[in-house]
């Protein structure tokens, strides 16, 4: 049976017109929860505002509290029918370096969002024969600060990595990471982030998996946690790697050609 992105899609859309301002739209990512907001003229989808967005434009968002979303927002939108299969999805993502599709049912409506945490999800345990241990899909550089270093600092360097966080160390101790969601927040909060250290914004929470851990049960603790993002520790606790829901998403570029389409039902488009 064909695995459809209508089955994995989050069913709660949220949206704002375009003449809303981007603090408004950021606010309401932030008390939600979400990473992404879609962006309706005459109810109809046209543009995306996601959290990565916000890191690569925060230096332009920060003081400009009536900078309607219009002027930033990933534009267009991509939308797909609910019907397409999760493998049609990633092959998406893949062509367009996006996370997010927004979902249409067959009267064009929006009834979701499929985004990278959705593909993460409907992977599971089907996608890793042969990969035992997560250490062969983790980003083995760490990117990490100071616990004092200016909170724009470490915006700036996730910015200029294309890194959706940085960890902040202390004594050789992880104590917490600054992530794309507490980017959002302090843009949404009119923080000055020049006048703040990195701990003081940051998520104190860091949560870590050992190098040997099992792909798919390293998915299960991400889902639980609902984190996008673990830190890969060895035996002693000392760090060797970042592990994203990205990194998981590539383990189907290493399978051999129509294994996505067997794997996952249904054909993949040609690029």
């Amino acid at each position: 049976m064909k695995q459809t992105i209508g089955k994995f899609a989050s069913h709660q859309v949220f949206a704002v017109e375009a003449e809303s301002t981007v603090q408004e739209a950021l606010q309401i990512m932030t008390l939600r929860g979400i990473s992404c907001i879609v962006v309706l003229s005459h109810n109809e989808p046209i543009g995306i505002l996601t959290e990565r967005d916000v890191v690569f434009a925060a230096n332009w968002l920060l003081g400009q509290p009536d900078l309607l979303i219009k002027e930033v927002m990933n534009k267009p939108v991509m939308t797909a029918s609910e019907e397409m299969t999760v493998a049609q999805a990633y092959q998406v993502f893949c062509q367009h370096k996006i996370r997010h599709l927004i979902v249409l049912d067959a009267r064009l409506d929006m009834v979701g969002v499929f985004t990278q945490t959705d593909l993460v999800r409907s992977l599971r345990e089907k996608a890793f024969d042969g990969i035992n241990e997560v250490s062969l899909l983790m980003s083995p550089q760490v990117l990490h600060v100071a616990p004092d270093v200016p909170a724009r600092y470490a915006l700036s360097l996730m910015a200029r990595r294309s890194v959706s966080c940085i960890v902040v160390v202390e004594n050789d101790q992880s104590v917490g990471m600054f992530t794309e969601r507490d980017v959002v927040r302090c843009v949404a909060n009119g923080v000055d982030l020049s006048a703040v250290s990195v701990s003081s914004v940051m998520s104190p929470s860091v949560v870590s998996t050992v190098l040997t851990a099992a792909p798919h049960a390293t998915i299960g603790l991400m889902l639980k946690k609902s984190i996008r993002r673990l830190l890969v520790v060895n035996e002693s606790g000392e760090m060797r790697g970042i592990l994203t829901q990205t990194d998981f998403g590539r383990v189907l570029d290493r399978q051999e050609p129509g294994f996505i389409r067997r794997l996952l039902g249904g054909a993949v488009p040609s690029t």
